[in-house]
């Protein structure tokens, strides 16, 4: 069975090759140890029906697929164009890829031939940019978000309950709370939501704010942080 390491390796490799900036791909992507725990914890629970928030150009996607190869997996991502990032990130790249995210993401999976095992769907999921500064920034650069709309219920509808949610799109307070109260009917039972970036830096503050204002409404669930990932179960 291919490691984890392998399996990112092999995902960015290919990116790279496909004229995005490694540095700039690995800065946006789940990072080693968090896509270990990420694999981890599904091996362990057996999880097989996946959703993904937030796909981004499909590293960790790529990883979910090969490394869970029994799994099913949705995929929800607004699916900008990659140099779109530039603008709303602190650190900068010198990207003018006007590709969106999920062209990548399907390059990559067709590419491994684990494309049929996914389901890609182009939309916000719970909500679309709570923060005005970076809406005024993806309309000034020609976005029509009439395309992109919100299929958070609309998916979950369809294709839940799940056993596994992997939550890594918008980080701000808002978002991740909506996200949250969404996701929380279409998890099983036995499953659990699994966050990205829930570390000390700013994005981490702003994404454990969101999941505390979750909670005063769920008192029921628990939360667990393992450095860089939160699990909610």
């Amino acid at each position: 069975m291919i490691t984890v390491k392998e399996a990112r390796e092999q995902a960015l490799s290919f990116l790279s090759q496909q004229g995005l900036e490694r540095e700039f791909i690995e800065n946006a992507s789940v990072k080693l140890d968090d896509a270990e725990k990420l694999i981890n914890i599904s091996r362990q629970k057996n999880h097989q029906k996946i959703l993904e928030i937030g796909t981004f150009v499909g590293v960790s996607t790529a990883v979910l697929g090969l490394c869970l190869p029994e799994s099913k997996i949705v995929c929800v991502d607004a699916d900008l164009p990659v140099e779109l990032l530039n603008l709303l990130c602190v650190k900068q790249f010198e990207i003018k890829n006007q590709q969106t995210h999920l062209y990548f993401v399907e390059k990559v999976l067709k590419h491994f031939e684990i494309l049929t095992r996914f389901t890609l769907k182009r939309g916000f999921f719970s909500c679309g940019f709570p923060n005005k500064e970076d809406l005024d920034k993806v309309v000034n650069y020609g976005i029509n978000l009439e395309d992109r709309e919100i299929i958070g219920r609309e998916i979950c509808e369809e294709y839940g309950p799940f056993d596994l949610a992997f939550l890594d799109a918008d980080h701000r307070t808002e978002a991740v709370k909506q996200d949250l109260t969404l996701l929380s009917s279409y998890i099983k039972p036995e499953g659990t939501i699994i966050l990205h970036d829930v570390g000390l830096d700013y994005w981490g503050q702003q994404v454990r704010q969101g999941v505390e204002l979750f909670l005063k409404e769920h008192p029921q669930k628990k939360f667990n942080i393992e450095g860089e990932i939160g699990l909610i179960s």
